[in-house]
């Protein structure tokens, strides 16, 4: 995995004192509540913190498991703080129906979060995917979490990115954010979801050259059509740029699903042999030259896949021309990916409700 980048690092960094600051209003107020329910001296933010955070991998396995956002850590936290103090005694079991220790308590976890995104979240590397390039040719967009523009360039508002709503890379996520247009550098709003299918048929559909991405465009926005939660359904990216806005981009992914209810990172390459593989003026060359050209040619999609995976974490699934000659079924594969949801979605607000019945 590789390390932030300058731009990475003074986000988390803004993130992090963001953060801090809204804690220290509440320090005071929190830590003679904290004195009371364990009547010692010792008044130390080190003892108040430690105890709130001391048990983190017994409460959630902070080690091993997987969340998707800050929301997801701290409602699995506070499951798994009930599950533990419910015949136990622990000083927080009383402070945590407090409102106001409770919110110190929710901040301090999201902090946690945000410094040790990589192992919370254990994607590999998450943070790239804050802002994604996708299009051909100059008819290139962005999806940004919480976008912004500043010092001439798009990025995250990190003041937002911790505050949204919607699930990245979601339908949801789209109509809330929009989509940025890096050539007008302005952000392209859509209404509501009927605006945004058009786009995607009428516009994004219509750039493609190929056949088959242009029947997966369509099988697509019928799939959306029939969702039951259209929101929360992950967008389907068609041409994710490897290197983003670079004008001589290395690769482009024919489309990817970046579902963030399982934080499953998948890619799809529409790859018929007479696009990917054909050999020209093939009567013409001896043997070994057609041999080298194809060897080089699937040394060239072969890396792809690799980096595609060792930058994002993207696993590249391929369909060759006998999957091709049934494109409805390759979409029901991709189907698969786009419905894919966790068996149990523990939802924050709940989980603080049943705190009242410690």
């Amino acid at each position: 995995m590789r390390s932030y980048n300058k731009e990475e690092k003074r986000r988390l960094k803004e993130i992090d004192e963001q953060l801090t600051a809204e804690m220290k209003k509440m320090q005071a107020t929190v830590l003679k509540k904290y004195h009371r329910e364990r009547d010692d001296d010792d008044l130390s933010i080190s003892s108040l913190h430690g105890t709130i955070g001391g048990k983190n991998n017994t409460y959630v396995d902070s080690v091993n498991m997987q969340f998707s956002d800050p929301n997801d850590f701290k409602a699995k936290w506070i499951r798994g703080f009930r599950n533990y103090v419910e015949n136990r005694y622990s000083p927080l079991k009383k402070l945590m129906k407090d409102e106001t220790f409770r919110n110190y308590t929710l901040k301090f976890l999201e902090r946690n979060f945000y410094r040790n995104l990589k192992e919370r979240t254990r994607v590999k590397p998450n943070e790239n995917l804050w802002s994604l390039w996708f299009g051909g040719g100059k008819f290139i967009w962005g999806l940004v979490i919480a976008p912004t523009f500043r010092d001439k360039i798009w990025t995250n508002d990190v003041s937002e990115i911790r505050r949204a709503e919607y699930m990245y890379w979601t339908v949801g996520h789209v109509l809330n954010t929009g989509l940025v247009d890096p050539e007008n550098n302005e952000l392209v709003k859509f209404k509501d979801i009927d605006e945004l299918l058009r786009f995607y048929k009428n516009i994004l559909k219509r750039v493609s050259n190929s056949q088959y991405e242009k029947s997966i465009f369509d099988f697509y926005v019928e799939y959306l059509e029939n969702s039951d939660d259209i929101l929360s359904e992950p967008f389907l990216i068609p041409e994710f740029r490897y290197e983003g806005l670079e004008v001589d981009h290395k690769y482009r992914l024919d489309f990817t699903i970046l579902n963030s209810h399982t934080m499953e990172l998948i890619g799809f390459e529409l790859s018929p042999h007479s696009s990917h593989m054909s050999v020209t003026k093939i009567k013409d060359r001896k043997q070994v030259e057609v041999n080298a050209e194809l060897s080089k040619k699937w040394n060239k999609e072969m890396q792809k896949r690799n980096d595609y995976f060792e930058e994002f974490a993207i696993t590249t699934v391929t369909f060759s021309d006998d999957n091709l000659n049934d494109i409805k079924k390759c979409f029901t594969i991709m189907k698969k990916y786009l419905s894919a949801r966790p068996k149990e979605k523990i939802n924050l607000a709940n989980e603080i409700a049943e705190l009242d019945n410690l």
